[in-house]
Order: structure tokens, then C-alpha cells, then sequence
């Protein structure tokens, strides 16, 4: 088993621009409401980017091809809460991951539940679960968790 690195740091993101075109989150908030992941696909390279941009960010050209990808993917990355922001200790850990969707070539945060924190990895599969239909407004609340599946 990989030895686990805690790292006591903090990270200035202030510098840092982060921009999702309006028109690509629309897009990805129309197929919430409806149970399924969108996102928008370069003509050119093929990337698929969910949320999507409206230019592809290695072709620099625009783009509007939708396409949808799976509810399924793999954990790029994690941390593990287990403690909140003064330090106390949380009854039940909170995974947040980084997920790459199956189709897609970017990730969305989300929260996995349903394992022991100590057994996650990177490339665990996993699968979304959706709030019941009656329930989607077209929000990121629409997808509550992921949940493991496979071995």
C-alpha cells in the first residue's frame, strides 16, 4: 500500500483566475435537471470539457459541439476531512475527490460516500447518484455524492 503524505500547508489562490463561460454551465446545468452530465467537445482535438468553456483552451478555437458523458468515472484525486476548520475532530469523515467522468477529459468535485475513508485511491470507480427527478432544479446539488463501485 502507498504510504499516505499529510501536507500542513496553506495555498494562496488569490493570484489564481478560474473562468467557466456562462454558456458552458448552462449546458451542464440544463443535463443536471435532467440526470446526465454534458459537456462541450472540441471539433479539432476532441477534448470534451465538462464544465465547458466556449473555446477549446489547446486549439484556442471556439467550440459548441454538447455532448454527454457518463455519471460514471475514476478518482483523480482526494483529500479527507477529518477534522473541522478549528481543528475539532468530525464524527464522519468527508471524502471530497477530483472526478474524471468517463467521456470527459477535465473533472468535477464531488463527494464520495459508502467506504472507509482509509480504503480510497486514486482510480477508484465510481458512480454518481442523482436526487430524485422531482427534486432536480438544474443546480450542482442535483448530484448529491458518488459511490464506489467494482472491486
Amino acid at each position: 500500500m502507498e504510504e499516505t503524505r499529510l501536507v500542513q500547508a496553506t495555498w494562496d489562490l488569490s493570484q489564481c483566475k478560474f473562468k467557466i463561460s456562462g454558456d458552458g454551465m448552462k449546458v451542464l446545468l440544463e443535463g443536471l435537471r435532467e440526470g446526465v452530465f454534458r459537456g462541450i467537445k472540441c471539433p479539432q482535438c476532441g477534448t470534451v470539457y465538462v464544465p465547458g468553456p466556449t473555446f477549446c483552451r489547446k486549439c484556442f478555437i471556439d467550440i459548441d459541439e454538447v455532448v454527454q458523458v457518463s455519471d460514471e468515472g475514476e478518482v483523480e484525486t482526494y483529500t479527507v476531512e477529518l477534522a473541522d476548520v478549528r481543528g475539532n475532530p468530525v464524527e464522519e469523515p468527508t471524502i471530497s475527490c477530483m472526478i474524471k467522468l468517463d467521456g470527459a477529459d477535465t473533472w468535477l468535485i464531488g463527494v464520495v460516500e459508502g467506504i472507509d475513508w482509509q480504503k480510497v485511491h486514486v482510480g477508484m470507480r465510481v458512480k454518481c447518484v442523482w436526487k430524485d427527478a422531482s427534486e432536480r432544479t438544474g443546480s450542482l446539488s442535483d448530484y448529491t455524492r458518488f459511490v464506489p463501485i467494482g472491486d
